[in-house]
């Protein structure tokens, strides 16, 4: 059974409990072996049996969710030996836990940003290759993102789902255009340019470029295919990565 991060917290609130209540026993037993020198009866020793067991079993656990999470443990079981020790792990799994829904947010973002790319026609121009040249480089990236792998990002994931990468440049010229300052629009514009030539950069700004709804079907399907899935209906505007049918 998978271990989530509720689970662990769970767990360890019990254990913590446990632990309170055993520290109890032992100080009240520890007076009486003062005192009166009774020991330690056998039920108390099988409790102390117990709790360390729990222990070791939550602290295995909690160790495989931030090696399943982050990629690698923070430190030996055997230096993870209290129960501040065991928080402060689960503090780590926790961040990691965060860390990954975010960076799946971006790279959904990042693929997002690639797909708008793939839906560009040239109103006026069927063939038009600056374009073609674009998306051959989107294409390429898109499916460099689907098989990374690993507990780092693809490096171009961040710059794309932030909009400065050169090819969500592009997205942002031709979808944000009557959005845009005018300082920023001539910015996006040379820099376009710069990384596509001035043709696509003018054609950008000029609005001759827009979506087709048909033609992003069309990759998603084709990139579906290659990868075992059936397509999924895919938003025709661009959003922070939550599609839309």
């Amino acid at each position: 059974m998978e271990t989530s991060q509720a689970d662990l917290l769970q767990d360890f609130s019990q254990v913590t409990r446990a632990f309170e209540q055993l520290s109890q026993r032992l100080s009240e037993v520890a007076e009486q072996v003062r005192t009166s020198g009774i020991l330690p009866s056998d039920s108390l020793i099988d409790e102390i049996a117990t709790s360390r067991r729990s222990f070791i079993e939550l602290r295995h656990r909690a160790l495989e969710l931030v090696g399943l999470l982050a990629g690698s443990s923070p430190k030996p079981a055997d230096e993870i030996e209290s129960m501040k020790d065991l928080e402060a792990l689960l503090q780590l799994a926790a961040d990691a836990q965060r860390k990954k829904a975010q960076d799946e947010k971006a790279r959904v973002r990042a693929l997002t940003v690639l797909d708008r790319i793939l839906s560009l026609i040239h109103r006026e121009k069927p063939e038009f290759s600056p374009l073609d040249d674009a998306q051959a480089q989107a294409r390429a990236l898109r499916e460099a993102l689907r098989s990374h792998e690993g507990p780092d990002l693809h490096p171009a994931v961040v710059p794309l789902a932030q909009g400065r990468h050169p090819l969500a440049e592009l997205l942002t010229l031709v979808e944000g255009s009557g959005d845009l300052d005018d300082d920023l629009w001539l910015l996006l514009k040379h820099a376009v340019a710069e990384n596509f030539g001035k043709s696509l950069a003018m054609s950008a700004a000029r609005g001759k470029l827009g979506p087709s709804p048909g033609r992003l079907i069309q990759e998603h399907g084709a990139s579906d295919a290659k990868n075992g899935h059936k397509p999924a209906p895919v938003s025709t505007t661009f959003t922070d990565g939550d599609s839309q049918s």
